[in-house]
């Protein structure tokens, strides 16, 4: 499974960077569950994904920070209402 490196439809370059860069950390997530739900794991195989999975989910967690939050919020902003438009 690998995201399609297609332009995103926001307009901000830093928001599409974060955003493509969240779709990778997510796919290397996935593939460290699959790994991790092998069952022929060896102890130090297990803990090489586990201590993989705890960067990759740190990395999450300050990737998704305030700022992002802030960004997606910013873009969401500059959207049509499509409430609005429905009215004219």
């Amino acid at each position: 499974m690998q995201i399609r490196h297609r332009s995103l439809p926001v307009g901000s370059s830093t928001l599409s960077t974060l955003i493509t860069e969240l779709g990778a950390e997510c796919e290397n997530v996935t593939a460290l569950i699959y790994q991790l739900q092998s069952p022929h794991l060896s102890a130090r195989q297990q803990a090489e994904i586990l201590a993989d999975l705890l960067a990759a989910t740190i990395h999450l967690n300050v990737h998704c920070g305030e700022e992002f939050q802030t960004l997606i919020a910013q873009e969401m902003e500059t959207l049509p209402d499509d409430d609005e438009q429905e009215l004219d």
